[in-house]
C-alpha cells in the first residue's frame, strides 16, 4: 500500500484511502491539528498570563498588606486629655525615661510617645521662642519646620541618622508634645505608619460626660 506523507506537518495517511466516504482528505487533517495545535497554545498563553498576574499582584500587595490587615490601639491616661493611636505590633517602651505612653517596635527601631506637660511659664514666652528653643536643642539637624496658632512641627535627621517628628500643641497652660523617631533608612518602611499617628492624635480631648444617677 503506498503511503501519502507530508514531513512539514509529520501527517502519513495511506494514499489509497484518500477519498473514500468518510475518511478526510490529508490536508483536511493537517489544517484539523493545526487548529487544535493553535487552541492549546491560546489556552497555555492564557493560563501562563493569568498565573504572572497572580504574582504581580502578591508581589505589589505586600508594601500595604501590614498597614491594611494590622489592627490600631488607642493610649490615653486618667491624668492627659490626649489620644494617641498606635499599631497594634508596638509594645511598651523599655527606655528609662518612657512615659505612660511611649511604645517601640519590639526591636526598638520604631519610637512613638505623648507626652503631657505644665507650661513653661516663663514670662513672656511666646510660641515663636518656645519653637525656637526646640530647635537650638535639636542643633541645626532640622530640615522641616510648620507653625499654626497654637502648634509647631519640627522634622529633620539627626548625625547618627535618626530622622525624627515632633509636633507641640498648647492650650492654656498646658503643653503636649508628639515625638516619633525611626532609622532615616527605613522611612519608606514606617512613613504610612507616622502619617496616621500624626493625622489621628488629639492632644486635648473633650471629657465625655458622666451622666448623673
Amino acid at each position: 500500500m503506498d503511503f501519502a506523507c507530508d514531513f512539514t506537518t509529520k501527517v502519513c495517511a495511506p494514499s489509497s484511502i484518500n477519498g473514500l466516504h468518510g475518511v478526510p482528505q490529508i490536508d483536511q487533517v493537517k489544517v484539523k491539528i493545526g487548529a487544535t495545535n493553535t487552541y492549546m497554545d491560546v489556552r497555555l498563553t492564557a493560563v501562563l498570563r493569568i498565573f504572572a498576574a497572580g504574582l504581580s499582584i502578591c508581589a505589589c500587595g505586600s508594601g500595604f498588606a501590614r498597614d491594611e490587615e494590622e489592627g490600631w490601639n488607642t493610649c490615653s491616661t486618667p491624668k492627659t486629655q490626649f489620644v494617641l493611636q498606635i499599631p497594634g505590633s508596638l509594645i511598651h517602651s523599655t527606655a528609662p525615661t518612657a512615659t505612660g505612653c511611649s511604645f517601640q517596635t519590639p526591636d526598638g527601631e520604631f519610637n512613638v510617645e505623648a507626652v503631657a506637660q505644665p507650661d513653661s511659664g516663663t514670662e513672656g514666652e511666646t510660641l515663636e521662642s518656645r519653637m525656637q528653643k526646640e530647635i537650638d536643642l535639636l542643633s541645626g539637624t532640622v530640615k522641616h519646620k510648620k507653625k499654626g496658632d497654637t502648634w509647631f512641627i519640627l522634622s529633620g535627621v539627626t548625625p547618627d541618622g535618626t530622622e525624627y517628628y515632633r509636633k507641640l500643641f498648647i492650650k492654656d497652660s498646658q503643653c503636649v508634645t508628639l515625638r516619633v523617631t525611626y532609622p532615616q533608612a527605613q522611612h519608606k518602611k514606617y512613613d504610612q505608619w507616622v502619617a496616621r499617628i500624626e493625622k489621628t492624635f488629639v492632644p486635648f480631648a473633650v471629657p465625655e460626660e458622666k451622666s448623673g444617677d
